[in-house]
């Protein structure tokens, strides 16, 4: 018999050495439930749960300190403040379908209920939700792998800012995490227990996620297939049918109440709620960039976009239309949109999903970065999607052999993505899948780490594939820069409407010059969207300061015939009388007129126009054809009169009308000291005193003008 060659000899040596090796990922599959009398195991959720508390007790202190925008809810936070407020005072009205699910305005309307309407205790609130949830995604790990990744998941869950960032505002993805992680936690559990009070328990939160938003209702056709794969050995097809139909009967339990209520108030057969026509189309447009939540040709607020969107399908469908009806119409326009463009439908929607997986947080109500830092965190380094999604991606690849165990997690996500990328995508609406992928990403970790630590080569295969999807997921930062330049001029644009609201409007203007500063150094088309709002608002806060050549640069640029438009006008003429260019105040009156010709402030503009180019007797009969002393009038218009009648010498006149200026709402001081000074032009010295004392009462109590000037008239006595 020939000996084996020392080569092969060698080799069977490697691939016996190869087969002993140890598998890194054994001691991490091995499946360990959580037991409620193991110290170990309750020391890792306090783990957990403590980093989480901790974290969101640090960003509620600074976020509500810092933000204006904290106590003055914007966009769909503001949507559903007023919402569960009229809830509360009983305005809201049920003669038509919801527009969103109702779930969570009746759980903020809750809050405020037992808080004395405090945005402070909702929010509080949910950072407690976002606290119980991370311990749910330890909870859920737990189901799948060992103690080690759970805990490594559930701080993972803990730090991950996104999560805190958005407890912090009044929005349902905390809600539907919450929601969403425990009916994914019950669903695992039925299947280890079989228990059949477990799953409908399941189906119940799920349903209850439904009806605060539908997207998780993509993931509901999956429910039977997870339970078929995981029937018990020798388990038959009616068995499944069985679970299947107590799952849904769970899920039916909660939604069906909704439904009959939408049917019973409209006569419309919606599960839920009537927005997802709207959003479908705001995603699947010629315009769309598949992350921005307007309706092409509609106002950026909301009410404003809501009610034009409405009024868009009114006017094309020549009919006043239910809600429903408006859901029908604008999805018909998106679906019309993707069979008549399939090329550009199809490109959209390629780029839907890279958005969906790239690292950059993409908002639609207020930058998440922007918020985040003013709230102070800027510089505390913790994980975010850019980190854990590689991980989780990762994760996803090593542990596809356990596909069918796995299956609840993996066809959650999938599912959940397809939903959105339907739609349109933005950070919070992606949300509700890092629960899962944040699970992946513990594992992947540890993984790594045994790898490493047994120097085994599928430590390079797992880095080069981790390094693979880290650059995947994150190249999109590159492209990232002019998203950044417009969502930082929209946040200081945020702030400064938040300011002005709080009538801190030295503070306001700074954040609408910043705003401008930023645009101008990185122009953006996006930009425009706002560009309105923020010159008008800057030319405002200028005039009232009196800082008329900057007023005048920045209202030329509003434009428009609108409310806006003509407040800009008014103001725009009185700094140029101010200036004196009577000439281009006359122009801006002419304007003014064309727009609307029978509004008194531009008639009172031109009459001041008039006076001030030496026509003081046709500005008195101007101003006399549009004031009425027996009704409340416009202010300027008498004080224009009484000005006009005091240069033409008509003091009794003039007194008059200053009598009725004094009577206005903010005008009493000034009319008052006009007074004062007409009655000691006339020599009555005691009716200018009694004026000044009454004047008094509207300036400041530390203010001495009116007691020095009181002083000086008794002296003349």
């Amino acid at each position: 018999m020939t000996k084996a060659s020392p080569k092969k000899k060698t080799r069977k040596a490697v691939d016996s050495r190869e087969k002993a090796a140890p598998d890194p990922s054994l001691e991490l599959e091995s499946t360990r439930v959580f037991r409620w009398r193991d110290r170990r195991d309750w020391l890792h959720l306090a783990i957990v749960l403590g980093a989480a508390f901790a974290l969101r007790v640090v960003f509620f202190y600074f976020n509500q300190k810092n933000n204006p925008v904290f106590a003055n809810p914007i966009m769909d936070a503001f949507y559903h403040d007023e919402w569960a407020r009229g809830i509360l005072d009983g305005t809201i009205t049920a003669d038509d379908v919801y527009f969103r699910g109702p779930l969570y305005p009746y759980l903020l309307a809750f809050f405020y209920k037992i808080s004395g309407s405090g945005i402070a205790f909702a929010v509080f609130a949910q950072h407690l939700i976002g606290t119980f949830t991370t311990g749910l995604v330890y909870l859920l790990s737990r189901e799948y792998f060992s103690p080690r990744v759970s805990l490594l998941a559930g701080v993972f869950a803990a730090l991950y800012w996104p999560f805190v960032y958005f407890e912090g505002d009044l929005l349902i993805v905390t809600t539907i995490l919450f929601l969403n992680t425990l009916g994914l936690l019950l669903l695992a559990r039925s299947i280890r227990t079989n228990s059949f009070i477990v799953l409908a328990a399941a189906g119940v939160v799920f349903g209850l996620s439904a009806i605060a938003r539908p997207s998780v209702l993509i993931f509901f056709p999956a429910l039977p297939f997870i339970l078929y794969w995981h029937r018990r050995p020798g388990g038959r097809s009616r068995e499944c049918l069985v679970r299947s139909a107590v799952l849904i009967g769970g899920i039916a339990v909660v939604i069906l109440p909704v439904m009959i209520r939408n049917y019973v108030v409209a006569r419309s057969i919606v599960p839920v709620a009537a927005s997802g026509g709207v959003n479908f189309y705001i995603g699947n447009n010629p315009a769309s960039d598949g992350s921005t939540a307007i309706v092409p040709g509609t106002r950026a607020d909301w009410w404003g976009g809501y009610y034009d969107a409405i009024s868009i399908a009114e006017r094309d469908e020549g009919r006043s239309l239910k809600l429903a009806e408006v859901s029908d119409y604008f999805f018909a326009r998106g679906w019309e949109w993707i069979t008549t463009q399939p090329g550009e439908a199809a490109a959209h929607f390629w780029k839907k999903f890279r958005v969906f997986w790239s690292g950059p947080e993409r908002a639609n109500n207020k930058f998440i970065y922007f918020f985040w830092n003013l709230a102070g965190m800027k510089y505390v380094f913790l994980p975010g999607f850019w980190l854990i999604t590689p991980l989780a991606l990762l994760g996803g690849i090593l542990q596809w052999r356990r596909r069918r165990l796995l299956a609840p997690l993996y066809l959650f996500v999938v599912t959940y993505m397809a939903g959105v990328v339907v739609f349109f995508v933005n950070a919070r609406f992606r949300l509700p899948v890092l629960p899962v992928l944040i699970v992946l990403a513990g594992y992947s970790v540890l993984y790594l780490v045994n790898t490493i630590r047994l120097k085994d080569l599928r430590a390079v295969r797992a880095a080069v594939v981790l390094a693979l999807a880290f650059v995947l997921v994150n190249i999109d930062y590159l492209a990232f820069a002019e998203i950044r330049a417009y969502s930082n001029a929209f946040s200081h644009t945020t702030l400064g409407n938040a300011y002005l609201k709080l009538n801190r409007r030295d503070t306001a203007l700074g954040h609408y010059l910043r705003a401008w500063e930023l645009n101008q150094s990185a122009p953006t088309p996006a930009f425009e969207l706002i560009a309105r709002d923020v010159t008008y608002n800057m030319g405002l806060l200028y005039w009232e300061k009196g800082l008329c050549s900057r007023a005048i640069e920045a209202l030329r640029r509003v434009g428009g015939s609108d409310q806006y438009a003509q407040n800009a006008l008014d103001w725009l003429g009185d700094c140029y009388l101010r200036q004196s260019q009577y000439q281009n105040a006359h122009a801006v009156y002419q304007e003014f007129l064309r727009i609307n010709p029978n509004e008194v402030r531009a008639i009172t503009g031109m009459a001041r126009v008039l006076a001030a180019t030496g026509n003081p007797q046709e500005a008195e009969r101007t101003l006399l054809s549009i004031v009425d002393p027996t009704t409340a009038g416009y202010p300027q218009a008498y004080i224009a009169l009484a000005e006009v009648q005091r240069d033409l010498g008509k003091t009794p006149e003039a007194i008059e009308n200053y009598k009725i200026v004094s009577k206005f709402m903010g005008y009493q001081k000034d009319g008052l000291v006009a007074l004062a000074e007409l009655y000691q032009e006339s020599g009555d010295i005691d009716a200018a005193i009694q004026a000044l004392q009454e004047a008094a009462n509207y300036f400041p109590p530390d203010d001495i003008t009116v007691r020095t000037w009181i002083q000086q008239l008794q002296s003349m006595k």
